[in-house]
């Protein structure tokens, strides 16, 4: 049995140990996260840190495939260029096509560290905090085959073998065990090409990201009116130019709020205050459709169809 405590000569640390404490993978990903050009520090609590990074990217990875349960790709996936690039899923299919193509650069060029950071923060910001969190209400609450949950989920089936193929050489059991969640036990994501995301999102993603950042701060601001939950709000937008309109349907889960609105002609982002109004009992919205239905629950237009009442 492996010490605890995995010392071998002197200072040294035995790689055996190592790998049997820790895990190859996690090991592999504190390697790749190396600046070798220089001096390499080692200390065991490196790879605590590692593993912690790791579950991140891991758990990422665990999301997206826990929301393709009931998702067949034959049956179900939409068509790639159908996926319109003013959705919240065309900016992280845009978004992830550009971080394979740093990422295989990179590794082209034998920058591992480069493409470590760029993979973890690709799974760690955009896809777990920003697009998981801003499509969680669609994945649960919309219709089970409603056009945008079938998006969301084609989305997440690209975004789930992108990032097995590009952790791959990183993390290859955590790779091939994904991917054959994703594809089948027989598959195999060493017995493949590897196949490229071809994809661009709208050119005004820029400008609505930070319109988002700007809401969120509103928010936070908020709270000191008694505004705790962001689906007791609304959010008015300044649109000068006209040009956010085919963002709106989206903008307000990529907010967390219960409706937004972009309108021309003012200066500030402005916070309403919904909590008078009626909350729907399944999610929580107050988007200005929740009324009363043939159950006895007040549900929104949306919930209501979605459960037949």
């Amino acid at each position: 049995m492996a010490a605890r405590c995995p010392r071998a000569v002197g200072n040294a640390l035995a790689v055996e140990s190592l790998v049997n404490d820790y895990g190859a993978d996690v090991c592999r990903w504190w390697v790749s996260s190396l600046a070798f050009d220089g001096d390499v520090k080692v200390d065991l609590e490196f790879f605590r840190l590692a593993g912690e990074s790791y579950r991140k990217i891991r758990n990422t990875i665990r999301f997206l495939l826990s929301n393709l349960a009931d998702f067949e790709p034959e049956q179900h996936a939409v068509p790639l260029e159908d996926i319109e690039s003013h959705s919240v899923d065309g900016w992280i299919l845009g978004h992830a096509a550009q971080v394979e193509r740093h990422v295989r650069e990179a590794m082209h060029r034998y920058a591992f560290r480069e493409a470590h950071l760029a993979l973890f923060d690709f799974c760690n910001d955009a896809v777990s905090a920003t697009y998981c969190v801003a499509v969680k209400d669609r994945l649960y609450c919309d219709e089970t085959d409603s056009a945008r949950r079938r998006r969301c989920q084609t989305t997440m089936h690209h975004l789930a073998d992108l990032l097995c193929r590009l952790l791959a050489p990183i993390v290859p059991h955590t790779a091939n065990e994904a991917f054959r969640s994703l594809h089948g036990d027989e598959a195999s994501i060493f017995d493949t090409t590897h196949k490229g995301l071809s994809y661009e999102s709208a050119t005004e993603w820029p400008a609505i990201m930070r319109q988002r950042e700007g809401v969120l701060k509103s928010l936070e601001e908020a709270k000191a009116s008694g505004i705790e939950n962001p689906l007791d709000a609304g959010v008015v937008v300044p649109d000068p130019e006209d040009r956010f309109k085919p963002f709106l349907e989206d903008f307000a889960d990529l907010c967390g709020v219960s409706r937004a609105r972009f309108v021309h002609g003012i200066g500030d982002i402005e916070i309403e205050d919904l909590r008078e109004e009626p909350r729907c009992e399944r999610s929580w919205k107050r988007d200005g459709t929740v009324a009363l239905r043939s159950d006895g629950g007040h549900l929104s237009e949306r919930d209501a169809r979605a459960v037949g009442v």
